[in-house]
């Protein structure tokens, strides 16, 4: 099959989105799909890729936007040609709506919506985007499209709750690459970033990741527990505001910016933590919770989106509901004041991310999906 992929963003950008296409398409290529991505030539730091590429065989095809106000909000018009199938990712990614007016009815279409429907809008402003959006061009897309693809049971339960028929919903999640249940080094990771004992955030440093929080739930551990806080990712604009906080909390010599990481440096960091913490506004899957599995470490992870359906409590990791910091501080004092209990859910998790999370078999799903959209 002749796979075109419509993405915000794309490969060497990392992220959710970004991880899952180049997963989903480099187990296609091998599978011998010609496989094209469409996406956006701006980077997020507002450098120019090259218009036209090949990664591990894959098709890169870059647009400059026509409309650039944020990451979804931006508008490109990609030039699909000869397609078995197209596949677009995001939703609320205005380009999608795009494309799916310009796609021929006999083009088959599948749409992976990543950050979900069901996702509670976190400011006013967004209350008002998705009230506009939602009637007048999202659902609209959604309804033209043969197959939905999410990553939570909530997302299908808003969805069928909305008139969309339960066979076209299929709940997928993003896969692991084979290299991310390789053992990470935490002698190397202690080395690189001087720490002893420390948990790790995982994510870009947004409001809506809530990574204050953690600060918060450390300080209150006072003297039970005198680790350190490293923050894995990029600055989404809230790096100046924890430098603050940990300030104000006492806990400046114990909080590392990590940044950006490679692979290996994220699997030396995970492996060596007392655990991954995921105080999210909202999640849809958290794909991180399961990088975490893979290097054996239990997990700490707000109640929201996706997450309950993901981590079992108490078995491969402890849930809170979002914004309780005092909760937060429980869950983290049972963790890092009891490292066998937290080695036991460690273990769970890697059991449970091998058997249900590895690219082979979650892709191998997706190509069977797109088999049955093209039969129709």
């Amino acid at each position: 099959m002749k796979i075109h992929q419509v993405v915000p963003h794309f490969a060497p950008e990392k992220g959710g989105a970004e991880t899952h296409v180049l997963g989903l398409a480099r187990y296609l290529v091998g599978k011998g799909h010609e496989v094209v991505v469409h996406t956006s030539q701006r980077t997020l730091a507002g450098d120019a890729l090259p218009a036209n590429s090949t990664l591990d065989g894959i098709q890169i095809r870059r647009y400059r936007p026509v409309v650039q106000l944020g990451y979804y909000a931006t508008l490109l018009r990609p030039r699909i040609e000869r397609a078995d199938l197209v596949h677009l990712h995001g939703y609320g990614f205005i380009t999608n709506d795009w494309v799916a007016g310009k796609i021929r009815a006999s083009t088959p279409m599948v749409y992976s919506l990543h950050h979900g429907v069901a996702q509670p809008a976190p400011t006013a402003g967004a209350r008002v985007k998705r009230a506009f959006y939602d009637p007048l061009f999202g659902r609209r897309t959604l309804r033209r499209v043969q197959a939905i693809v999410l990553a939570s049971e909530l997302d299908r339960r808003w969805l069928e709750a909305r008139g969309f028929p339960p066979d076209r919903i299929h709940v997928l999640p993003t896969g692991l690459e084979a290299e991310a249940f390789q053992p990470g080094s935490p002698e190397r990771a202690r080395e690189r970033f001087h720490v002893d004992r420390y948990v790790v955030f995982l994510g870009r440093l947004h409001r809506e990741k809530s990574p204050e929080h953690l600060l918060r739930a450390v300080a209150a551990l006072g003297d039970d527990w005198i680790g350190s806080v490293v923050f894995v990712g990029p600055d989404a604009g809230e790096r100046l505001a924890l430098e603050r906080l940990a300030g104000e909390l006492h806990l400046r010599n114990r909080v590392v910016f990590a940044g950006e990481v490679d692979e290996a440096t994220k699997r030396d960091l995970l492996a060596g933590a007392e655990c991954l913490v995921l105080p999210s506004f909202y999640e849809a899957q958290g794909i991180a919770i399961a990088e975490a599995w893979a290097q054996g470490r239990p997990v700490v992870a707000s109640e929201v989106g996706g997450v309950p359906d993901l981590v079992n409590n108490s078995q491969d990791g402890l849930l809170y509901p979002y914004g309780d910091v005092p909760g937060l501080t429980t869950a983290l004092r049972e963790i890092v004041m009891d490292r066998p209990y937290a080695a036991r859910m460690g273990t769970a998790g890697l059991r449970k991310a091998r058997l249900s999370f590895t690219w082979d078999r979650i892709a191998q799903r997706f190509e069977e999906l797109y088999s049955s959209v093209v039969r129709r």
